[in-house]
């Protein structure tokens, strides 16, 4: 059974790689330092660096609260699509 050190520090898969980017890029978007968006999350800065390379698997709550930092829901750091995105595919 892993502990939780090994579990968040696992090698990166595509889904934690493609959080870490689009993490990265709305907070460049936004022009923020990583100090900035960890406030705003109420996260510590090197927390989001290592999400934002891709280092540790993002849990659901650090995830909702970078999310809320950004105003999104959670989804868009999964999925990349917005809520607008998403109802108009939906309806095809």
């Amino acid at each position: 059974m892993r502990n939780d050190n090994e579990y968040h520090n696992a090698p990166p898969d595509s889904l934690t790689r493609d959080i870490g980017r689009r993490v990265r890029v709305l907070r460049a978007e936004r022009g923020w330092s990583q100090e900035v968006l960890a406030e705003l999350a109420g996260l510590h800065r090197n927390y989001i660096g290592h999400v934002e390379r891709g280092e540790i698997h993002v849990s659901v709550v650090q995830l909702a609260r970078i999310a809320e930092a950004f105003g999104l829901r959670p989804g868009v750091l999964i999925d990349g699509q917005s809520s607008v995105e998403m109802s108009t595919s939906a309806k095809q």
